[in-house]
Protein backbone atom coordinates (compact mmCIF):
# COMPACT_ATOMS: atom_id res chain seq x y z
CA UNK A 1 0.00 0.00 0.00
CA UNK A 2 1.43 3.23 -0.91
CA UNK A 3 -0.77 6.27 -1.04
CA UNK A 4 -2.15 8.63 1.90
CA UNK A 5 -5.61 8.31 2.86
CA UNK A 6 -6.95 11.52 1.05
CA UNK A 7 -10.83 11.88 0.07
CA UNK A 8 -11.75 11.56 -3.64
CA UNK A 9 -11.15 14.09 -5.55
CA UNK A 10 -12.62 15.16 -8.80
CA UNK A 11 -11.25 13.34 -12.17
CA UNK A 12 -11.23 13.25 -15.20
CA UNK A 13 -12.20 9.98 -17.49
CA UNK A 14 -12.30 7.23 -14.42
CA UNK A 15 -13.08 3.38 -15.15
CA UNK A 16 -12.54 0.33 -13.50
CA UNK A 17 -11.54 -2.67 -15.12
CA UNK A 18 -11.28 -6.68 -14.51
CA UNK A 19 -7.72 -7.94 -15.66
CA UNK A 20 -6.12 -11.69 -15.66
CA UNK A 21 -2.44 -10.66 -14.36
CA UNK A 22 -1.09 -11.43 -17.23
CA UNK A 23 -2.63 -8.19 -18.91
CA UNK A 24 0.19 -5.85 -19.91
CA UNK A 25 -1.31 -2.88 -18.05
CA UNK A 26 -0.67 -4.73 -14.68
CA UNK A 27 3.21 -4.54 -15.30
CA UNK A 28 2.97 -0.76 -14.01
CA UNK A 29 1.43 -1.99 -10.72
CA UNK A 30 3.56 -4.95 -10.03
CA UNK A 31 7.03 -2.74 -10.94
CA UNK A 32 6.16 -0.01 -8.27
CA UNK A 33 5.13 -2.32 -5.49
CA UNK A 34 8.36 -4.10 -6.43
CA UNK A 35 10.48 -0.76 -5.74
CA UNK A 36 8.53 0.26 -2.73
CA UNK A 37 8.77 -2.72 -0.92
CA UNK A 38 12.35 -3.17 -1.98
CA UNK A 39 12.73 0.86 -0.89
CA UNK A 40 11.13 0.37 2.47
CA UNK A 41 12.48 -3.05 3.83
CA UNK A 42 15.48 -3.57 2.20
CA UNK A 43 14.27 -7.28 0.83
CA UNK A 44 13.71 -8.97 -2.59
CA UNK A 45 10.06 -7.83 -3.95
CA UNK A 46 9.57 -10.67 -6.36
CA UNK A 47 10.05 -13.24 -3.68
CA UNK A 48 6.94 -10.99 -1.42
CA UNK A 49 5.17 -10.82 -4.86
CA UNK A 50 5.74 -14.57 -5.86
CA UNK A 51 4.22 -15.71 -2.39
CA UNK A 52 0.95 -16.03 -4.12
CA UNK A 53 0.28 -17.89 -7.08
CA UNK A 54 -1.52 -15.13 -10.15
CA UNK A 55 -4.36 -17.87 -10.26
CA UNK A 56 -5.21 -16.91 -6.91
CA UNK A 57 -6.66 -13.90 -8.49
CA UNK A 58 -8.84 -14.72 -10.36
CA UNK A 59 -12.30 -15.45 -10.47
CA UNK A 60 -12.16 -19.24 -10.67
CA UNK A 61 -10.63 -19.19 -7.42
CA UNK A 62 -12.58 -16.62 -5.81
CA UNK A 63 -10.65 -13.81 -6.14
CA UNK A 64 -9.61 -10.62 -8.43
CA UNK A 65 -7.78 -8.26 -10.07
CA UNK A 66 -9.13 -4.53 -11.12
CA UNK A 67 -7.38 -1.44 -12.31
CA UNK A 68 -8.60 2.14 -12.04
CA UNK A 69 -8.13 4.05 -15.71
CA UNK A 70 -7.59 7.22 -16.36
CA UNK A 71 -7.81 8.08 -20.02
CA UNK A 72 -7.07 4.63 -20.70
CA UNK A 73 -4.18 4.31 -18.61
CA UNK A 74 -3.44 2.58 -15.16
CA UNK A 75 -3.52 5.07 -12.31
CA UNK A 76 -4.43 2.82 -9.69
CA UNK A 77 -5.18 -0.64 -8.93
CA UNK A 78 -6.02 -3.79 -6.23
CA UNK A 79 -6.40 -7.40 -6.19
CA UNK A 80 -8.59 -9.59 -3.46
CA UNK A 81 -8.07 -13.64 -2.87
CA UNK A 82 -10.11 -16.21 -1.36
CA UNK A 83 -8.66 -16.19 2.54
CA UNK A 84 -11.32 -18.90 3.66
CA UNK A 85 -15.17 -19.73 2.58
CA UNK A 86 -16.04 -16.04 4.31
CA UNK A 87 -13.66 -13.93 3.88
CA UNK A 88 -11.88 -12.17 1.04
CA UNK A 89 -7.99 -10.81 1.62
CA UNK A 90 -7.10 -7.82 -0.30
CA UNK A 91 -3.58 -7.82 -1.47
CA UNK A 92 -1.78 -5.16 -4.36
CA UNK A 93 -3.49 -2.12 -3.06
CA UNK A 94 -1.02 0.80 -5.54
CA UNK A 95 -1.42 3.96 -6.84
CA UNK A 96 0.86 5.17 -9.61
CA UNK A 97 3.93 7.20 -8.29
CA UNK A 98 2.16 10.19 -10.10
CA UNK A 99 -1.56 10.14 -9.13
CA UNK A 100 -1.03 10.13 -5.13
CA UNK A 101 -3.51 12.14 -2.77
CA UNK A 102 -6.28 12.35 -4.93
CA UNK A 103 -8.28 9.38 -3.02
CA UNK A 104 -7.45 6.84 -5.61
CA UNK A 105 -6.71 3.89 -3.14
CA UNK A 106 -9.73 4.84 -1.33
CA UNK A 107 -11.43 4.27 -4.33
CA UNK A 108 -9.85 0.97 -5.02
CA UNK A 109 -11.04 -0.28 -1.49
CA UNK A 110 -14.31 0.15 -2.16
CA UNK A 111 -14.68 -1.27 -5.75
CA UNK A 112 -12.56 -4.48 -4.04
CA UNK A 113 -14.64 -4.57 -1.13
CA UNK A 114 -18.48 -4.21 -3.11
CA UNK A 115 -16.80 -6.71 -5.79
CA UNK A 116 -16.35 -9.45 -2.14
CA UNK A 117 -20.08 -8.52 -1.57
CA UNK A 118 -21.30 -9.61 -4.61
CA UNK A 119 -19.26 -12.81 -4.30
CA UNK A 120 -20.66 -13.78 -1.10
CA UNK A 121 -17.85 -13.00 1.03
CA UNK A 122 -18.88 -11.34 4.69
CA UNK A 123 -15.68 -10.40 5.62
CA UNK A 124 -12.48 -8.36 4.41
CA UNK A 125 -8.76 -9.32 6.02
CA UNK A 126 -5.70 -7.62 5.03
CA UNK A 127 -1.93 -6.98 6.52
CA UNK A 128 0.14 -3.76 5.59
CA UNK A 129 3.62 -3.10 6.88
CA UNK A 130 4.61 -1.50 9.27
CA UNK A 131 6.58 0.78 7.25
CA UNK A 132 3.33 1.91 5.75
CA UNK A 133 2.03 4.42 8.10
CA UNK A 134 -0.15 5.95 5.22
CA UNK A 135 -1.95 2.71 4.68
CA UNK A 136 -2.38 2.15 8.19
CA UNK A 137 -3.98 5.42 8.16
CA UNK A 138 -6.41 4.96 5.20
CA UNK A 139 -7.48 1.54 6.71
CA UNK A 140 -8.24 3.28 10.30
CA UNK A 141 -10.20 5.82 8.41
CA UNK A 142 -12.31 3.58 6.47
CA UNK A 143 -14.08 1.19 9.15
CA UNK A 144 -11.34 -1.61 9.60
CA UNK A 145 -10.61 -2.82 12.98
CA UNK A 146 -7.09 -3.32 14.13
CA UNK A 147 -6.47 -6.58 14.88
CA UNK A 148 -3.34 -5.70 17.39
CA UNK A 149 -2.03 -3.21 19.99
CA UNK A 150 -2.27 0.47 18.22
CA UNK A 151 -0.26 1.68 20.71
CA UNK A 152 2.50 -0.41 20.37
CA UNK A 153 5.44 0.21 17.90
CA UNK A 154 4.77 -0.90 14.60
CA UNK A 155 8.06 -2.45 13.71
CA UNK A 156 7.51 -5.24 17.10
CA UNK A 157 4.27 -6.48 15.92
CA UNK A 158 5.16 -6.91 12.06
CA UNK A 159 2.89 -7.00 9.79
CA UNK A 160 -0.30 -5.20 10.77
CA UNK A 161 -3.42 -7.48 10.14
CA UNK A 162 -7.05 -5.47 10.10
CA UNK A 163 -10.51 -6.70 9.24
CA UNK A 164 -13.57 -5.26 8.38
CA UNK A 165 -17.35 -7.52 8.37
CA UNK A 166 -18.84 -6.53 4.48
CA UNK A 167 -22.51 -4.87 5.11
CA UNK A 168 -25.36 -7.39 6.12
CA UNK A 169 -22.43 -9.63 7.71
CA UNK A 170 -22.90 -10.48 11.28
CA UNK A 171 -20.45 -12.05 13.18
CA UNK A 172 -21.28 -15.75 14.06
CA UNK A 173 -22.87 -16.30 17.24
CA UNK A 174 -20.71 -18.02 19.80
CA UNK A 175 -21.44 -21.44 20.32
CA UNK A 176 -23.12 -22.49 23.69
CA UNK A 177 -20.35 -23.11 26.45
CA UNK A 178 -20.32 -26.95 27.47
CA UNK A 179 -19.49 -27.84 31.67
CA UNK A 180 -16.10 -28.72 30.20
CA UNK A 181 -15.59 -24.89 28.41
CA UNK A 182 -13.11 -23.28 29.90
CA UNK A 183 -15.29 -20.57 28.98
CA UNK A 184 -17.58 -21.32 31.18
CA UNK A 185 -15.09 -21.72 34.28
CA UNK A 186 -14.72 -18.50 36.50
CA UNK A 187 -11.90 -16.53 36.71
CA UNK A 188 -10.77 -15.92 40.05
CA UNK A 189 -7.95 -13.09 40.26
CA UNK A 190 -4.71 -13.87 42.28
CA UNK A 191 -4.53 -12.82 45.60
CA UNK A 192 -1.26 -11.58 46.42
CA UNK A 193 -1.11 -11.63 50.24
CA UNK A 194 2.67 -10.95 50.65
CA UNK A 195 2.57 -8.25 48.99
CA UNK A 196 -0.28 -6.49 50.56
CA UNK A 197 1.58 -7.49 54.15
CA UNK A 198 4.20 -5.49 53.06
CA UNK A 199 2.35 -2.99 51.31
CA UNK A 200 0.85 -2.07 54.63
CA UNK A 201 4.40 -2.11 56.40
CA UNK A 202 5.82 0.04 54.40
CA UNK A 203 2.68 2.01 54.66
CA UNK A 204 3.00 1.84 58.47
CA UNK A 205 6.75 3.44 58.46
CA UNK A 206 6.20 5.99 56.22
CA UNK A 207 3.62 7.47 58.57
CA UNK A 208 5.75 6.81 61.89
CA UNK A 209 8.32 9.00 59.83
CA UNK A 210 5.87 11.61 58.32
CA UNK A 211 4.50 12.29 61.79
CA UNK A 212 7.95 12.39 63.41
CA UNK A 213 9.04 14.76 61.20
CA UNK A 214 5.88 16.88 61.74
CA UNK A 215 5.79 16.74 65.63
CA UNK A 216 9.55 16.43 66.86
CA UNK A 217 10.21 19.49 68.02
CA UNK A 218 14.34 19.36 67.43
CA UNK A 219 13.28 20.12 63.12
CA UNK A 220 12.93 23.52 64.02
CA UNK A 221 10.56 24.01 61.72
CA UNK A 222 10.22 27.56 62.04
CA UNK A 223 13.94 28.14 62.01
CA UNK A 224 13.81 26.39 58.85
CA UNK A 225 11.34 28.68 57.46
CA UNK A 226 13.54 31.72 58.39
CA UNK A 227 16.30 30.45 56.06
CA UNK A 228 15.06 28.51 53.47
CA UNK A 229 14.12 32.29 51.75
CA UNK A 230 16.94 34.24 53.03
CA UNK A 231 19.38 36.07 50.97
CA UNK A 232 22.73 34.27 51.87
CA UNK A 233 21.22 30.65 51.17
CA UNK A 234 19.71 31.65 47.95
CA UNK A 235 22.83 33.55 46.99
CA UNK A 236 24.75 30.19 47.92
CA UNK A 237 22.51 28.26 45.63
CA UNK A 238 23.17 29.90 42.73
CA UNK A 239 27.08 29.52 43.17
CA UNK A 240 26.03 25.45 43.59
CA UNK A 241 24.18 26.04 40.22
CA UNK A 242 27.04 27.71 38.09
CA UNK A 243 29.90 25.20 39.57
CA UNK A 244 27.25 22.25 37.88
CA UNK A 245 26.50 24.50 34.85
CA UNK A 246 30.32 24.97 33.91
CA UNK A 247 31.43 21.25 35.31
CA UNK A 248 28.85 19.86 33.49
CA UNK A 249 29.52 21.65 29.84
CA UNK A 250 33.08 22.01 29.63
CA UNK A 251 33.06 17.78 31.08
CA UNK A 252 31.29 16.35 29.02
CA UNK A 253 32.89 18.60 26.20
CA UNK A 254 36.15 17.24 27.51
CA UNK A 255 35.12 13.50 27.45
CA UNK A 256 33.47 13.42 24.26
CA UNK A 257 36.88 14.33 23.02
CA UNK A 258 38.45 11.22 25.63
CA UNK A 259 35.49 8.95 24.18
CA UNK A 260 36.59 9.19 20.37
CA UNK A 261 40.08 9.21 21.99
CA UNK A 262 39.24 6.08 22.80
CA UNK A 263 37.65 4.73 19.80
CA UNK A 264 40.28 5.68 17.35
CA UNK A 265 42.49 4.08 15.81
CA UNK A 266 45.80 5.56 16.77
CA UNK A 267 47.56 3.24 19.91
CA UNK A 268 49.22 6.74 21.50
CA UNK A 269 45.08 8.19 21.75
CA UNK A 270 43.71 5.06 22.81
CA UNK A 271 46.42 5.03 25.72
CA UNK A 272 46.50 8.60 26.44
CA UNK A 273 42.75 8.69 27.33
CA UNK A 274 42.79 5.27 28.77
CA UNK A 275 45.38 6.33 31.38
CA UNK A 276 43.35 9.54 32.07
CA UNK A 277 40.16 7.95 32.92
CA UNK A 278 41.91 5.42 34.88
CA UNK A 279 43.60 8.20 36.91
CA UNK A 280 41.12 10.74 37.65
CA UNK A 281 38.39 7.90 38.61
CA UNK A 282 41.44 6.20 40.88
CA UNK A 283 41.75 9.72 42.73
CA UNK A 284 38.73 10.86 44.74
CA UNK A 285 37.42 14.45 44.33
CA UNK A 286 38.21 15.92 47.22
CA UNK A 287 41.69 15.04 46.41
CA UNK A 288 41.62 16.31 43.21
CA UNK A 289 39.93 19.56 44.56
CA UNK A 290 42.40 19.92 47.49
CA UNK A 291 45.66 19.23 44.58
CA UNK A 292 44.39 22.42 42.16
CA UNK A 293 43.58 24.18 45.35
CA UNK A 294 47.41 24.01 46.13
CA UNK A 295 48.37 23.70 42.68
CA UNK A 296 50.94 27.41 42.96
CA UNK A 297 52.78 25.41 45.40
CA UNK A 298 54.28 22.96 42.46
CA UNK A 299 54.06 25.55 39.75
CA UNK A 300 54.57 29.39 41.08
CA UNK A 301 54.31 30.67 37.37
CA UNK A 302 52.35 29.15 34.22
CA UNK A 303 53.66 30.46 30.78
CA UNK A 304 53.98 29.79 27.48
CA UNK A 305 56.64 28.63 25.02
CA UNK A 306 58.84 26.17 23.32
CA UNK A 307 59.07 22.70 25.12
CA UNK A 308 61.97 22.11 27.06
CA UNK A 309 63.45 26.10 25.88
CA UNK A 310 62.79 29.17 26.46
CA UNK A 311 59.37 30.90 28.03
CA UNK A 312 57.99 33.95 26.11
CA UNK A 313 54.95 34.39 28.56
CA UNK A 314 53.99 33.47 31.89
CA UNK A 315 51.78 34.61 34.72
CA UNK A 316 51.64 33.99 38.36
CA UNK A 317 49.32 30.97 39.29
CA UNK A 318 47.66 32.42 42.22
CA UNK A 319 46.22 35.29 39.88
CA UNK A 320 45.73 33.01 37.04
CA UNK A 321 43.90 30.42 38.92
CA UNK A 322 41.46 31.58 41.65
CA UNK A 323 39.79 29.88 44.40
CA UNK A 324 36.40 29.03 42.13
CA UNK A 325 38.83 28.44 39.03
CA UNK A 326 40.74 25.91 41.07
CA UNK A 327 37.41 24.10 41.58
CA UNK A 328 35.68 24.30 38.61
CA UNK A 329 38.92 22.71 36.74
CA UNK A 330 38.98 20.06 39.84
CA UNK A 331 35.11 19.33 39.36
CA UNK A 332 35.68 19.49 35.06
CA UNK A 333 38.22 16.84 35.09
CA UNK A 334 37.02 14.43 37.43
CA UNK A 335 33.79 14.84 35.21
CA UNK A 336 35.09 14.47 31.96
CA UNK A 337 36.57 10.52 32.88
CA UNK A 338 32.94 9.62 33.94
CA UNK A 339 31.73 11.55 30.56
CA UNK A 340 34.23 9.60 28.56
CA UNK A 341 32.77 6.54 29.03
CA UNK A 342 29.10 7.30 29.20
CA UNK A 343 29.96 8.63 26.11
CA UNK A 344 32.20 5.51 24.53
CA UNK A 345 29.21 3.46 25.72
CA UNK A 346 26.75 5.36 23.66
CA UNK A 347 28.37 5.55 20.56
CA UNK A 348 29.31 1.28 20.36
CA UNK A 349 25.69 0.89 20.67
CA UNK A 350 25.04 1.93 17.80
CA UNK A 351 24.65 -0.52 14.89
CA UNK A 352 28.17 -1.00 13.41
CA UNK A 353 25.83 -0.82 9.34
CA UNK A 354 24.73 2.44 10.05
CA UNK A 355 28.60 3.92 10.09
CA UNK A 356 28.70 1.29 6.87
CA UNK A 357 25.76 2.60 4.58
CA UNK A 358 26.59 6.27 5.71
CA UNK A 359 30.28 5.56 4.06
CA UNK A 360 28.53 3.66 0.81
CA UNK A 361 26.86 6.89 0.20
CA UNK A 362 30.05 8.91 0.71
CA UNK A 363 28.88 10.97 3.60
CA UNK A 364 31.70 12.51 5.26
CA UNK A 365 32.86 10.80 8.44
CA UNK A 366 32.70 13.85 10.76
CA UNK A 367 28.94 14.19 9.63
CA UNK A 368 28.41 10.66 10.01
CA UNK A 369 29.16 11.06 13.82
CA UNK A 370 27.30 14.42 13.50
CA UNK A 371 24.29 12.90 12.04
CA UNK A 372 23.79 9.98 12.18
CA UNK A 373 25.96 8.57 15.22
CA UNK A 374 25.54 10.98 17.91
CA UNK A 375 21.62 11.25 17.52
CA UNK A 376 21.07 7.60 17.98
CA UNK A 377 24.02 7.58 20.92
CA UNK A 378 22.08 9.55 22.54
CA UNK A 379 19.19 7.36 23.34
CA UNK A 380 21.89 5.51 25.49
CA UNK A 381 23.88 8.34 26.91
CA UNK A 382 20.55 10.14 28.55
CA UNK A 383 20.30 8.25 31.15
CA UNK A 384 23.75 7.62 32.49
CA UNK A 385 24.51 10.97 31.66
CA UNK A 386 21.54 12.52 33.68
CA UNK A 387 22.20 10.41 36.76
CA UNK A 388 25.93 11.75 36.41
CA UNK A 389 24.66 15.72 36.63
CA UNK A 390 22.83 15.05 39.20
CA UNK A 391 25.38 13.37 40.88
CA UNK A 392 27.56 16.30 40.33
CA UNK A 393 25.08 19.02 41.25
CA UNK A 394 25.20 16.98 45.48
CA UNK A 395 29.06 16.29 44.86
CA UNK A 396 29.81 20.06 44.47
CA UNK A 397 29.21 20.40 47.74
CA UNK A 398 32.75 18.57 48.50
CA UNK A 399 34.04 22.07 47.52
CA UNK A 400 33.32 23.36 51.12
CA UNK A 401 37.18 22.22 51.63
CA UNK A 402 38.55 25.69 49.68
CA UNK A 403 35.80 27.59 51.61
CA UNK A 404 33.41 28.87 48.61
CA UNK A 405 30.35 29.99 49.27
CA UNK A 406 28.20 26.91 47.95
CA UNK A 407 24.76 25.54 49.57
CA UNK A 408 26.10 23.09 51.99
CA UNK A 409 29.64 25.48 52.86
CA UNK A 410 26.74 28.33 53.84
CA UNK A 411 24.41 26.08 55.58
CA UNK A 412 27.58 24.95 58.03
CA UNK A 413 28.79 28.88 58.50
CA UNK A 414 25.71 30.08 59.52
CA UNK A 415 24.74 26.75 61.74
CA UNK A 416 28.54 27.13 62.81
CA UNK A 417 27.13 30.87 64.72
CA UNK A 418 23.57 30.22 66.32
CA UNK A 419 23.64 26.46 66.58
CA UNK A 420 21.17 25.70 65.10
CA UNK A 421 22.82 22.34 62.95
CA UNK A 422 18.90 20.12 62.51
CA UNK A 423 17.33 22.81 60.88
CA UNK A 424 20.30 24.02 58.61
CA UNK A 425 20.88 20.94 57.71
CA UNK A 426 17.01 20.58 56.06
CA UNK A 427 17.13 23.60 54.14
CA UNK A 428 20.52 22.64 52.85
CA UNK A 429 18.69 18.81 51.87
CA UNK A 430 15.14 20.81 51.06
CA UNK A 431 17.27 23.04 48.45
CA UNK A 432 18.83 19.56 46.54
CA UNK A 433 15.65 18.18 46.86
CA UNK A 434 14.23 20.96 44.72
CA UNK A 435 17.02 20.98 42.37
CA UNK A 436 17.42 17.49 41.38
CA UNK A 437 13.97 17.21 41.06
CA UNK A 438 13.81 19.88 38.41
CA UNK A 439 17.03 18.33 36.75
CA UNK A 440 14.89 14.67 36.62
CA UNK A 441 12.00 16.20 35.29
CA UNK A 442 13.92 17.81 32.54
CA UNK A 443 15.77 14.71 31.69
CA UNK A 444 12.69 12.73 31.59
CA UNK A 445 11.76 15.13 28.39
CA UNK A 446 15.00 15.20 27.04
CA UNK A 447 15.00 11.43 27.13
CA UNK A 448 11.24 11.64 25.56
CA UNK A 449 12.43 13.34 22.85
CA UNK A 450 15.40 11.26 21.83
CA UNK A 451 13.03 8.56 22.45
CA UNK A 452 10.38 9.10 19.39
CA UNK A 453 10.35 6.37 16.85
CA UNK A 454 11.71 3.56 19.35
CA UNK A 455 9.91 0.39 20.85
CA UNK A 456 8.39 1.47 24.19
CA UNK A 457 9.83 -0.24 27.34
CA UNK A 458 6.81 -2.14 28.14
CA UNK A 459 3.81 -3.04 25.38
CA UNK A 460 0.11 -3.13 26.42
CA UNK A 461 -1.32 -6.72 25.48
CA UNK A 462 -4.81 -7.00 25.15
CA UNK A 463 -6.97 -10.24 23.39
CA UNK A 464 -7.27 -9.84 19.75
CA UNK A 465 -9.55 -11.10 17.33
CA UNK A 466 -9.27 -12.82 13.95
CA UNK A 467 -5.78 -14.71 12.31
CA UNK A 468 -2.94 -13.35 11.93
Amino acid sequence: MTSLAQPPAPSGDLTVVHVPVSDPRVEPLLRELGDEYSTRYGKDAHAEIARYPDEEFTPAHGGLLLLVLENGEPVAGGAFRRYDADTAELKRIWTHSAHRRRGLARRVVDELEREADERGYRRIYLTTGPRQPEARGLYLTTGYTPLFDTEADPESIGPLPFEKHLPGAAPSAPAPATPDDPASLKVVPIRHYARWVAAAAVLVIVAQFAHGLLTNPVWEWDVFRDYVLSETIVQAVWVTLQLTAYATVLGFLLGTVLAFMRLSQSPVLQTVAWTYIWIFRSIPMIVQLVFWFNLSALYKELGLGIPFGPVFWSVDSNSLIGTIGAAIIGLTLHQAAYAAEIVRGGVISVDRGQLEAAAALGIPRLRQVRRIVLPQAMRAILPTAGNEIIGLLKGTSVVYVMSIGELFYQAQVIYGRNGRVIPLLLVATAWYVVLTSLLSIAQHYVERRYARGTAPKTLRVRALGGRR
